[in-house]
């Protein structure tokens, strides 16, 4: 039997149902969405910028801010090519902040880092580059005036800047923040 209203009756609880099923899934969106962001950490955000190449800004624990784009990461380093072509080595300890561009997409570093990252660090970076030695910046914790000079050699857990002046500075590998490379 059906009456005069059963329509309307219908189509209410039809749009009733639909309504429920619209809030239940942006439920479940929001939820999925919150969990994903639970699970990021930095290594994985820092392997996502550096495979998408995106300009990032690093904030550091001098209070320096560095913009370029990730080239490569290790265990306890970022590379970072900045505008001008001239690369930084900086701690990964040292960093307090990235700052993403306005606009880019929401990463939040949900996923595992690959066994390559741990395997590179600030040493073995150096020591590949020792023998060019290069002309650096060198800035360590707790100071804001970094050391200038060339990177003249390695210890198992220290670096020797030669300064201009014919002096030469030993470096606690874990007072590093940067390493900029300059072209002379």
């Amino acid at each position: 039997m059906t009456g005069p209203g059963s329509d309307d009756d219908l189509r209410r609880f039809a749009a009733r149902a639909d309504a429920e099923e619209a809030v239940r899934r942006i439920g479940q969106e929001a939820w999925l969405r919150l969990r994903t962001e639970e699970s990021g950490h930095l290594g994985g955000l820092l392997v996502d910028l550096a495979e998408r190449s995106d300009p990032v800004t690093l904030s550091l624990t001098t209070g320096m801010r560095r913009s370029g784009r990730i080239e490569a990461l290790g265990s306890d380093l970022v590379a970072l090519r900045l505008a001008g072509g001239e690369l930084c080595l900086l701690s990964r300890g040292a960093i307090t902040a990235i700052r993403l561009p306005p606009g880019g997409p929401a990463l939040v570093g949900d996923r595992p880092v690959g066994d390559a990252v741990d395997r590179l660090d600030l040493r073995s970076a150096l020591d590949r580059l020792v023998a060019e030695q290069p002309t650096v910046r060198v800035t360590v914790d707790g100071s804001p005036d970094p050391v200038p000079g060339t990177l003249a050699r390695l210890g198992v857990d220290l670096l020797m800047v030669a300064c201009p002046d014919g002096s030469t500075v030993h470096i606690p590998f874990t007072a590093v923040v940067e390493v900029h490379l300059t072209d002379g």
